[in-house]
């Protein structure tokens, strides 16, 4: 018999757990709204499971609500847990009846010497066709509540303090998260706290975006988890300030480090991004918004894939962006992030074979078909939604947006080629149909976007202005939407055009140089690694932005969105030196989903020295080491090759090989 679990209707953990992380933002006390639908939970479910026992089995079951237990027709209603119940020799059918009145879903947990609840019991809803329960492996013990999520918590503490302004300026070192607790000697103390990831931000009692106001008590005064590396607090008794950092416990597998002592803090201080936006699912930032977007998402899955191979976080965010249900919008409301879930469904199946996953999450992606191809227009293009509050993003960049936009063309081809990939998978013959319109849509782009005297792709043909930006032609490269001879006239007359706008955000950094690094192409991921990521590391950066601009100064590189603290300082996008220097200096990729098969094709991009370790799969991993001119490689996994001097070397298993470079 295996270890109990808790068990629950099928996606309520991650509905419910998308509703409560929505509805975390705030500015200085006051509720942020989510702008998009957030589906929703059921209060009352019945679990089942039929049971052969040679003898007498006596059985405890608990819900984290209300309960209600039938054993072969016989009926316990005020059962509780403890009591046991015991089931007779032969054939026993359970049914388990749980509600939750006060917003939470309902979830149990029983035992017994032979069966306990886990992943074979069945649910019904009462009218929808009964499905197999979900789990989760952190919830394991009758006293755990699935409706709380698994954080762990670390006491930490201030590593300086400076009296400033009448009041305290408490440094953490770095960005932290977690729950403030003030340690006071008497009852009724006001006090007043000022958040801030810097400390121009904490001081500034006016504009900071994270307040709080309280009478203090007598011991310890617990806040709510925050965001934060400085808390300006102003408050006339002396206190003892200390937090407990919140966190999920998740362990690396992958690792680099190189002869480039700036490459090596940039990878982790990516790390240690990563991990703190590492939570219910894969936040954006984790002091303004903390909330999961799709785009935001489809790179931590390939930065998580080179990191730590959680597939469990993969999971649970893909399914909180997606829910259950039908969708009515775009997922948060944002048409490109529609297609990035869909990218995310291959590429996560691809780095994981997860084919249970891949048939469960299949047939939800045709919602998002049919509202990409309610509005298109003779071209096939996408034009946009029908829906109110819908939009095109793209990037934070000034961009001509009218009529069809090339990027979004250009997202929606590679989303196309990857309905068709799964459709071969799952085998439903769908796939002919995907890789026509991947076709068609593809010359269609290429014959009214190109633009030949500017060399490279427009953003719009519409409105006359034949606008030419770094976007379109990045996923163009990327996603291989057109020839290899206009791809170097993109590289020519538009990556390396100065006078095309650069890119200032860590998110199209990371499609600009994945396209580049895949066509062999250097030079940039390089000079990136220390004039960008290396930039904001050089300004004192604990943890990576959400934009970073070098030609800025100042308090210049804390303001966005109209607002003088509006740009996060810890954005999960900014992580991707991870998998780029993991799939591109260390070389690794699957060549087959799962790695089944899977290639090495180092490149030290202009390093004396590099090694480092990337997960291969579930419980597998690679170790490569370059230096002199040689490649130690060893793995505990088959099906490897490793590419070097026009060769392909197959790697032996648990044997360290060394190959000249």
């Amino acid at each position: 018999m295996g270890k109990a679990q808790w068990i629950w209707y099928p996606d309520e953990f991650e509905v419910y757990h998308n509703i409560l992380v929505s509805n975390l933002r705030e500015q200085r006390n006051e509720f942020q709204h989510p702008m998009w639908e957030l589906g929703r939970i059921h209060n009352s479910v019945l679990f089942y499971k039929i049971v052969d026992l040679e003898k007498p089995e006596r059985f405890d079951v608990k819900s984290n609500g209300l309960i209600s237990v039938r054993v072969n027709n016989g009926r316990k209603t005020e059962y509780k847990y403890g009591d046991g119940i015991m089931l007779k020799p032969g054939r026993n059918f359970v049914k388990v009846y749980a509600s939750r009145l006060d917003g939470g879903f309902p979830a149990i947990y029983g035992t017994g010497e032979h069966f306990s609840t886990d992943a074979t019991w069945k649910v019904s809803m009462f009218g929808k066709e009964d499905e197999y329960a979900d789990t989760n492996s952190h919830y394991n013990s009758p006293d755990m509540d699935p409706c709380v999520f698994f954080f762990k918590y670390k006491r930490i503490f201030p590593t300086a303090v400076t009296e400033v302004n009448g009041g305290k300026l408490y440094d953490f070192g770095s960005e932290v998260m977690g729950k403030l607790i003030l340690e006071c000697k008497k009852d009724n103390v006001p006090c007043s706290l000022f958040y801030g990831e810097s400390d121009t931000e904490a001081l500034d009692e006016e504009d900071c975006i994270l307040t709080d106001e309280r009478d203090l008590s007598k011991g310890e005064n617990v806040f709510r988890s925050r965001a934060c590396r400085y808390v300006f607090i102003k408050c006339n008794e002396k206190l003892e300030v200390s937090m407990d950092f919140e966190y999920v416990d998740i362990h690396d597998v992958g690792s680099f480090k190189c002869s480039d002592k700036k490459i090596n803090k940039v990878w982790n201080v990516c790390k240690y991004t990563m991990h703190l936006n590492m939570r219910e699912g894969f936040y954006d930032g984790i002091k303004r918004d903390r909330w999961i977007w799709g785009g935001d998402a489809y790179q931590s899955l390939f930065v998580n894939s080179y990191l730590t191979n959680d597939t469990d976080i993969d999971r649970r965010t893909m399914t909180m962006l997606r829910g259950r249900d039908d969708l009515t919008q775009h997922i948060n409301t944002i048409i490109d992030y529609s297609c990035f879930w869909i990218l995310n469904l291959w590429e996560y199946y691809y780095f994981t074979s997860d084919i249970e996953f891949l048939k469960k999450s299949y047939p939800k992606t045709f919602n998002l078909i049919d509202m990409f191809e309610a509005n298109r227009d003779e071209n096939s293009f996408i034009l946009g939604s029908q829906k109110r509050g819908d939009w095109t993003f793209i990037d934070w960049a000034d961009m001509d947006k009218d009529g069809p936009v090339c990027a979004l063309q250009m997202l929606m081809y590679r989303t196309y080629v990857c309905m068709c990939e799964m459709s071969q998978v799952i085998g439903d013959g769908k796939d002919k149909e995907f890789s026509k319109k991947a076709k068609n849509l593809k010359k269609n782009i290429n014959k009214k976007f190109w633009d030949e005297e500017k060399g490279g792709f427009i953003s719009s043909f519409t409105s006359g202005k034949r606008e030419i930006r770094r976007h379109a032609n990045i996923l163009a490269i990327l996603y291989d939407v057109t020839t290899d001879e206009r791809k170097q006239s993109i590289i020519e007359h538009v990556i390396n055009n100065s006078e095309v706008p650069a890119i200032t955000t860590p998110y199209f950094k990371f499609f600009e140089l994945d396209a580049m690094c895949s066509i062999g192409s250097f030079d940039m991921f390089k000079d990136m690694l220390h004039s960008y990521w290396g930039g904001m590391v050089d300004l004192g950066a604990t943890t990576m932005w959400e934009q970073f601009d070098p030609t800025q100064k100042g308090a210049e590189h804390l303001e966005m969105y109209g607002g003088k603290y509006g740009r996060s300082l810890c954005h999960a996008w900014g992580s991707s030196p991870i998998y780029l220097l993991g799939r591109y200096c260390l070389g690794v990729r699957p060549t087959s989903p799962g790695y089944k098969t899977f290639e090495v094709r180092p490149n030290l991009i202009g390093l004396n020295n590099a090694k480092g370790t990337v997960p291969l799969g579930e419980n597998h991993s690679i170790s490569i080491e370059m230096r002199d001119g040689t490649i130690k490689i060893k793995t505990d996994k088959e099906g490897g090759v490793l590419a070097i001097r026009d060769q392909l070397i197959k790697i032996p298993v648990n044997f360290e090989i060394m190959e000249r470079m």
